[in-house]
């Protein structure tokens, strides 16, 4: 059995990082090592980390200073202990595993001799999994579905132009090590939303066949940094919106990107400018300045 890498960007999560950790070490699959990156925590995460790896030799601790998760995930997958194992996998430093992830995602691998497996998620609330109304279709099968270049760039691609189909993050996945560590070879696009799109976009029109699996592999908990006022949501999105428009233009897809890349704008927009209004963070300048951002 070959070695799984987990890589954990880790800032200011005093709270959640212990679960994290032990999620990990309860995992079935027993051939992976972890990689905590401190990213300048301004609390206590880092000394829990270095307590963990004290205890479990298959545990290291990466300290570095404030650069983002960006950077932090870079740190991890560029790290000698990552780069001499053939797989990687992400994870959030608030978020959990079920024991049973890295040996579905791994053996679904081997099984289907595939570049990369994609596993489900469920919300997680003060340790209750939410119930879900709406599943993505390409999770909506009883058995695992392969998935050739071809077909990738057919029916998965669209997702990160706007639809919905295929899940655009980073984490509940498993990853050739070579393949993300080319993925992550560029200078930060953005500050903070879109951080795991501007990776994966990069990723999944690059492999030759991937496989979903209907198991869920990730716990991914509510209420964290995603869901707070962003004043530099615009920048962002803005720089994703430029971003994405060179990966439509170099796969071309039968659905229309452009269309749904507008239509997105036009929503991230208004939910951006009802953030601004009703959290009295900006002036009428800044407001100015916001509206300017989208006319151009």
């Amino acid at each position: 059995m070959e070695n799984i890498s987990i890589i954990v960007p880790v800032y200011s999560c005093e709270k959640y990082i212990g679960k994290c950790i032990k999620s990990i070490q309860k995992q079935t699959y027993k051939n992976w090592n972890l990689i905590l990156v401190d990213d300048g925590s301004a609390d206590r995460s880092g000394a829990i980390c270095d307590g963990f790896a004290q205890k479990d030799n298959r545990i290291t601790v990466i300290h570095q200073e404030n650069k983002g998760s960006v950077e932090a995930r870079k740190a991890g997958v560029l790290s000698r202990e990552a780069q001499k194992n053939p797989w990687i996998m992400m994870c959030d430093a608030d978020d959990t595993m079920p024991p049973d992830a890295l040996e579905k995602l791994y053996y679904a691998a081997k099984k289907y001799s595939t570049e990369m497996v994609v596993g489900q998620s469920v919300r997680m609330y003060k340790g209750l999994r939410l119930p879900s109304k709406w599943m993505p279709p390409c999770f909506q099968i009883e058995q695992p579905q392969l998935y050739t270049h071809d077909e990738i760039i057919d029916s998965l691609f669209i997702s990160y132009f706007g639809i919905t189909n295929f899940p655009v993050n980073l984490v509940a996945k498993l990853y050739r090590t070579e393949q993300l560590t080319k993925a992550l070879d560029f200078a930060p696009v953005v500050k903070f939303m879109g951080e795991d799109l501007i990776v994966t976009i990069r990723i999944t029109p690059e492999v030759k066949n991937l496989v979903i699996l209907p198991d869920v592999v990730y716990n991914y908990r509510i209420g964290g940094g995603t869901s707070k006022f962003m004043p530099y949501m615009m920048d962002d999105f803005a720089s994703l919106y430029t971003y994405k428009q060179q990966f439509a233009e170099k796969y071309p897809m039968p659905q229309d990107a452009k269309f749904n890349m507008d239509v997105e704008l036009m929503n991230t927009t208004k939910t951006h400018f009802l953030q601004c209004l009703t959290n009295g963070g900006f002036t009428q300048q800044q407001l100015t300045d916001e509206v300017k951002k989208v006319m151009e």
